[in-house]
């Protein structure tokens, strides 16, 4: 790898999006419907919005784009959370939830460009 310099800025950021992840699932009580997950990936859109509208430089969306971002948002739960929403309730309960998550993440993706343009 010629930029190991690179990849450490992804690992760092991820270790501490991760990090956070864990922490807001960790403390969030247990409810049917999966706030934790929802709350980190929004923010996580929106986060990754607001650089992507305010221009960061190639590092710095490396370690907070990539890495923040990407350990903070989680799509293996968010499909699993769907599953889980499919089998307990339905397909219409499933499809709702992926439809309302969607939704929202791109409302909050598109909030955070708005917001730092």
């Amino acid at each position: 790898m010629q930029r190991p310099h690179l990849l450490a800025l992804v690992a760092l950021g991820g270790a501490i999006g991760a990090g956070i992840r864990w922490a807001v699932i960790e403390v969030a009580p247990s409810t049917p419907f999966p706030w934790p997950v929802l709350l980190v990936n929004l923010v996580g859109c929106a986060l990754l919005g607001a650089l992507v509208g305010h221009g960061v430089s190639y590092r710095a969306r490396l370690l907070f784009g990539t890495g923040l971002c990407g350990g903070l948002t989680t799509f293996s739960t968010f499909a699993a959370d769907a599953a889980d929403a499919a089998e307990e309730g339905g397909l219409v309960r499933g499809a709702v939830y992926v439809g309302a998550i969607l939704t929202l993440g791109m409302a909050a993706a598109f909030t955070g460009i708005a917001i730092s343009t």
